[in-house]
């Protein structure tokens, strides 16, 4: 599951990122969000035919089959669903996204304490991700889209069973190529990370509200046992 996270990528990130990911139109910068909630904005990498770049998109997928606004933010996909509903399939067939970010935060059940998961190398994630663009009754066009999210590794499985699916190095290329239609090139990556590539921290309950942005929220905290 995936139900916050961060961000905060600076101008010169935003540049390396651009490179690492092969994107040929230019990106505005992103918003700075420590804090990242539901329904709100977020910046994600796609790929069309009118160039690889950055779009800006509602967290909390808005099917473009719906009649209104969902009752429920769709903001985690389950990898299983993504292949068995042929909605969710045509997705991943045709509308990926790969959604950069500090880290996600998640809540460990025993206890409500949050963590802050991050790539160990101190490096961005990148979440998979598909979108797609809701027309509403008024005319206007909403691009959004949701996190796929897997069986959690060894070192997320202590807080939580699920996590988002996390891709490393060429596998980001892999999934962000349009033109690759075969969804069998892509369930193999539909899996948790290698326990090594990442790593977490605890942090303190003022993320607890997502009206608190600051870096408060991916601070380390000590935990007295």
């Amino acid at each position: 599951m995936c139900g916050r996270f961060a961000q905060v990528i600076k101008y010169d990130q935003l540049q390396r990122l651009e490179k690492e990911l092969k994107l040929n139109r230019e990106s505005d910068q992103l918003t700075i969000n420590f804090n990242v909630a539901p329904t709100q904005p977020v910046g994600a990498a796609v790929s069309q035919d009118s160039g690889r770049y950055i779009g800006t998109f509602r967290w909390g997928l808005i099917p473009s089959w719906s009649q209104e606004l969902p009752k429920f933010d769709l903001i985690n996909i389950r990898s299983d669903s993504l292949i068995s509903k042929p909605s969710f399939k045509r997705g991943l067939q045709y509308r990926r996204c790969l959604i950069p970010a500090n880290g996600f935060y998640e809540w460990r059940k025993t206890d409500k304490q949050p963590f802050f998961i991050h790539s160990a190398q101190d490096d961005f994630i990148y979440m998979a991700g598909i979108y797609d663009v809701w027309q509403s009754p008024e005319g206007s066009y909403v691009p959004s889209l949701a996190i796929i999210t897997t069986d959690a590794n060894q070192v997320m499985l202590p807080i939580h069973n699920r996590m988002p699916v996390l891709l490393f190095a060429d596998d980001r290329l892999t999934w962000l190529e349009h033109t690759i239609k075969d969804i069998n090139k892509f369930i193999p990556l539909l899996k948790a990370p290698p326990d090594d590539l990442i790593s977490m921290y605890p942090v303190s309950r003022v993320v607890n509200n997502p009206q608190n942005n600051s870096e408060e929220c991916i601070r380390p905290i000590y935990i007295t046992q």
